[in-house]
């Protein structure tokens, strides 16, 4: 069963990109500590290598904090824990919501990633599909927006790292 299976459909926010590469290496993305600080967060942000810890297995933790490119005062910590991973097929984690000291809180999100094996650009390929909630329908274009963004960074890393490979 979904992480999502009981939050409210309207309350899900989900966006998809494909790319260039295989799910093998799509996953790979998201769960090497230095291949995620170089795409994770939206264009204008980054992911101090440092600050990302990893343990991508189920009650495993992700920690990362996302900093803005023009101010840096500006910090975003994440804290999560993997509910489900299936190695180049789906990850899903409970992040709790930062409170306004950066610490965790009780409030928390659920992130469902799917990497599903179709053709992209004549060859074989990933559709990124992440699944975000639950999350107010009012801030839905604001947090897909943000999501297709880091997918564009990923697709351009990922890609760029098969065809040096």
């Amino acid at each position: 069963m979904s992480i999502l299976a009981t939050v409210p459909p309207d309350h899900i926010v989900s966006v998809s990109a494909d790319v260039a590469a295989s799910p093998a290496e799509v996953f790979g993305a998201f769960v090497d500590p230095l291949r995620l600080a170089g795409w994770y967060g939206p264009e204008g942000w980054l992911v101090p290598v440092h600050t990302i810890s990893l343990d991508a297995r189920p009650g495993g933790t992700l920690r990362l904090v996302m900093v803005n490119h023009a101010d840096p005062s500006q910090a975003v910590p994440m804290y999560a824990t993997y509910v489900s991973v299936v190695e180049g097929e789906l990850l899903e984690h409970r992040e709790s919501l930062p409170g306004p000291n950066g610490e965790a809180t009780d409030a928390s999100v659920f992130h469902r990633i799917e990497f599903l094996e179709r053709e992209v650009e004549g060859r074989a390929g990933t559709r990124v599909v992440i699944s975000q909630g639950p999350m107010p329908p009012e801030i839905h274009e604001t947090v897909a927006a943000g999501w297709r963004s880091a997918l564009r960074k990923l697709a351009a890393t990922v890609e760029s790292q098969v065809r040096t490979a």
